[in-house]
């Protein structure tokens, strides 16, 4: 009888086990929120408004970093929130909204602009 509770306990420590690594393994390879003021969110920000600024030949400003996630690939994805200003040569009016980016930084530091999309990501919406 002592042994059948030992032979219980051992197999319940031993599940629970393989129980976390599973959930923990399902993780892996997901984004996870880093800090908005992480130096590669930063810097991640900082080249998505400058390459998009250059595609769309407009001056974007980057006001703030509202929300930051990262996902380590073959290097870093950074999906990031972003407040942006932008002023249009035809209207006196600085103009600010929010998009939403994905930034790839490979294994040599590059960085690569994926997606920029306009998306009221900021505030409470995260």
């Amino acid at each position: 009888m002592k042994r059948s509770v030992s032979l219980i306990a051992i197999l319940s420590i031993a599940l629970l086990a393989l129980t976390g690594v599973m959930v923990s393994a399902q993780r892996t390879g997901g984004y996870r929120e880093i800090d908005k003021a992480d130096e590669g969110a930063e810097a991640a920000a900082e080249f998505a408004v400058k390459a998009e600024s250059e595609k769309k030949e407009m001056t974007y400003k980057l006001v703030s970093v509202e929300h930051a996630e990262s996902q380590t690939v073959a290097g870093i994805n950074y999906r990031l929130c972003l407040k942006i200003g932008y002023h249009k040569q035809d209207d006196d009016v600085d103009t600010t909204e929010f998009v939403r980016v994905v930034v790839y930084r490979n294994l040599q530091n590059q960085y690569s602009l994926t997606s920029w999309t306009e998306e009221n990501c900021g505030d409470d919406s995260n």
